[in-house]
């Protein structure tokens, strides 16, 4: 099963010569499933929303799962933010988190870490993900992904600040319901590694990826337009590939790879590659 994981599209920044690029290699890598971490407007207007559906339609005919990030509610429309915050989203999409996808025993719950209250970072609220989490592990599953905007874990120290409110005990209750991935964004970087990093004390572990702004202008620094792909070769493998725009090259190309096993601790790195290291020759083709 492929998984293809993009975030922080930002429709209304968006150059046409990158959005056709990305839709190029969606349809080339064929995934089984797209996930899409929020952050989808810049500013939560309706002809961005309608950016955002056109895209979804241009897209493989396979199950979507969206969820909002905060500049997917008005800033400015304060009669929206207090009554409607999500009602374009909703249009947009069909349906508002909390809900699961299941796709041949991978279950992925759709969280919502944008509360209208809250104009740049997130909250999760342990309880309400508690309750929740206990009414969906009710169907079996081989995999279970956790999706929401705002990070647990981030790989820069000045990003700490955008972590999660609450993310330590969300990152408790996500383990303790045995929760395998959790997908986010918000930051604009990418991160590819295990819980124990940041939550040495937290078993099982769980693979913890971010992806950084898949089509946007609004790039950093070293953190160019991005995406993962996500390969279930078998039980208890993941295969990660992060990919990047080369404008140079033009399209997007792989240029970091991890394998993850699972066992009684949870998950772990077992090989990770770097195929754009300078101590590697060139490759012209794909790994």
């Amino acid at each position: 099963m492929r998984i293809l994981h993009l975030s922080d599209p930002h429709f209304g920044t968006i150059p046409d010569a990158v959005r056709q690029q990305m839709e190029q290699q969606v349809h080339e890598l064929a995934p089984d499933l797209i996930i899409l971490s929020g952050d989808i407007t810049q500013r939560s207007k309706e002809r961005e929303f309608e950016l955002a559906g056109e895209f979804v339609e241009r897209m493989p005919n396979v199950p979507l799962v969206a969820v909002p990030g905060n500049h997917d509610i008005s800033l400015f429309n304060l009669a929206r933010r207090l009554f409607d915050p999500y009602g374009l989203f909703e249009k947009t999409f069909g349906r508002l988190p909390p809900f699961t996808v299941e796709k041949d025993g991978v279950q992925v719950i759709a969280l919502n870490s944008a509360p209208r209250w809250r104009h740049i970072n997130g909250e999760i609220d342990s309880r309400f993900l508690r309750e929740q989490l206990a009414e969906y592990i009710r169907t079996p599953a081989r995999l279970r992904i956790a999706v929401l905007h705002h990070p647990l874990d981030c790989r820069r120290m000045q990003d700490r600040y955008n972590l999660t409110r609450g993310h330590r005990r969300a990152v408790e209750v996500l383990s303790e319901y045995g929760i395998d991935l959790v997908l986010g964004g918000h930051i604009h970087d990418t991160l590819m590694r295990t819980s124990e990093h940041r939550y040495p004390r937290i078993f099982p572990r769980m693979l913890m990826l971010l992806a950084g702004t898949c089509m946007s202008s609004r790039t950093r620094l070293g953190a160019p337009n991005s995406f993962n792909l996500i390969d279930l070769p078998e039980d208890h493998l993941v295969q990660v590939q992060r990919w990047d725009l080369d404008k140079k090259q033009g399209g997007f190309h792989p240029v970091e790879q991890g394998r993850f096993s699972r066992d009684e601790k949870g998950w772990q790195l077992q090989e990770y590659q770097r195929p754009d290291h300078p101590e590697r020759p060139p490759k012209s083709q794909h790994f």
